[in-house]
């Protein structure tokens, strides 16, 4: 991550678990087998093949109308993102990594990006995801996408015949030729054999390896080259550097956005040192490390607090910057005075406390910002480490004390504080 070179290939595994709970591609082709058996008794085989049950319709002329139109269960290709999603939209969204290739059709990671305010948009062909890293990484689906066009969705080998289609797919092969070589490649929930992916995979480092390749997958080896002998062919033969995991690829890719969080803030607690030292106190190793207990979740809130971003929006710095120098000395001034982790925030003498970033803004500013759903909990004191009180309201708004006839503002009933002001009220 830290060389820009992670590059993820996911497949229909990713969507299977909990809560998205998608449908993997044999139970849709079962499904379409089934749902269309009363019609026409197609041969059995077909029936566990989704590229040759497709096929058969798209041989006869009845792909888009019956497949496309009426066998394929749009509606179980829908659901929550699970961990695997919110891992991967948070590492394009941040461009940890470079990109992310993409098999499935559904949306489920574009899906958590918009739920945290980040109109982050699948690439259908090259010049699309030339165009989609402006603000995040590319995200390139080469088979399609169920929202963007549900009729030019690759489901079978055949459909290559057709020139949009053959088209489409070139330009994403072109940008994988362009992008792929010298990178680290990720294998996660993607194992079939699909020929041209093959063939694109190995003529797209012809004459230059990846850096690495590592598959996820909870198959053993011999497993998976019986399922997928050809691309377990291309894929060793890619790099020198091959690995295989043989583990949930929706669990490893929660490790690994854990892993990447950790390292954010260790550099995040470094920016506070400086201060600590400038009092002329030692700034103990133990106060730079993240706790060991904390989730995934709370990793990320401290992550979206370090930069200054509400809980409703995503994080999107790689690194922590500069400005936040303020609210990391906060934290390692209320570790030092005895305060308890309380997930993202801190419990000391009966209060909890939340320390986000106020990066020169004005207090009551950010505090409008901040405008987070009471569901979301409350802390009693937030300490705005490098805001100003400039003693003016954002806006004509009641603080929530008190009776009145405007309505409270979300998030009233923590106490904001500046650094400073923190630092005598909490004796700091």
């Amino acid at each position: 991550m830290q060389a820009n070179n992670l590059m993820l290939l996911c497949g229909a595994g990713l969507s299977i678990p909990a809560p998205s709970n998608l449908m993997s591609a044999v139970s849709v082709a079962r499904s379409c087998y089934d749902k269309y058996a009363p019609i026409e008794q197609l041969p059995p085989a077909l029936r566990d093949d989704p590229d040759a049950l497709a096929g058969h319709f798209y041989t006869t002329g009845q792909f888009s109308s019956v497949f496309i139109g009426s066998l394929v269960p749009w509606n179980d290709l829908t659901g929550p993102p699970n961990a695997g999603h919110a891992a991967v939209s948070d590492f394009l969204i941040t461009r940890a990594a470079y990109g992310a290739l993409s098999a499935n059709v559904d949306t489920l990671i574009e899906n958590w990006a918009a739920d945290h305010k980040i109109a982050m948009i699948g690439a259908l062909d090259g010049p699309e995801a030339i165009t989609s890293a402006r603000s995040t990484s590319p995200l390139l689906k080469f088979h399609g996408c169920l929202v963007k066009g549900q009729s030019q969705t690759l489901w079978t080998q055949k459909q290559l015949q057709d020139p949009l289609i053959r088209q489409r797919i070139e330009s994403c092969c072109d940008w994988m030729r362009l992008n792929l070589p010298g990178k680290d490649l990720l294998v996660v929930g993607f194992w079939s054999d699909w020929g041209y992916l093959n063939r694109v995979l190995e003529t797209a480092l012809a004459g230059r390896e990846a850096n690495s390749v590592t598959v996820i997958d909870p198959l053993s080896e011999a497993a998976l080259q019986q399922k997928a002998p050809a691309l377990w062919a291309t894929l060793t033969g890619l790099s020198a550097q091959f690995h295989h995991v043989q583990a949930s690829g929706n669990n490893v890719l929660e490790e690994l956005r854990m892993g990447f969080s950790k390292v954010w803030l260790r550099k995040f607690f470094q920016l506070g040192r400086p201060f600590i030292e400038a009092q002329g106190a030692r700034c103990s190793p133990d106060l730079l490390e993240p706790s060991a207990d904390l989730d995934c979740e709370a990793l990320y809130n401290l992550r979206r607090d370090g930069e200054g971003v509400p809980y409703h929006r995503a994080a999107q710095k790689k690194e922590p910057s500069l400005d936040a120098a303020q609210a990391a000395f906060a934290h390692l001034l209320l570790l030092g005075a005895g305060a308890s982790r309380k997930g993202a925030w801190y419990e000391h003498h009966d209060r909890t406390i939340r320390v986000v970033q106020g990066g020169g803004q004005g207090l009551s500013i950010v505090q409008e910002r901040y405008g987070e759903a009471p569901t979301l909990g409350q802390a009693d004191i937030v300490v705005c480490a490098g805001s100003i009180d400039l003693g003016v309201p954002g806006k004509l708004v009641a603080s929530g004390q008190g009776e009145s006839i405007v309505r409270p503002a979300r998030g009233s009933r923590a106490q904001w504080l500046t650094l400073e002001r923190a630092r005598v009220e909490l004796q700091l």
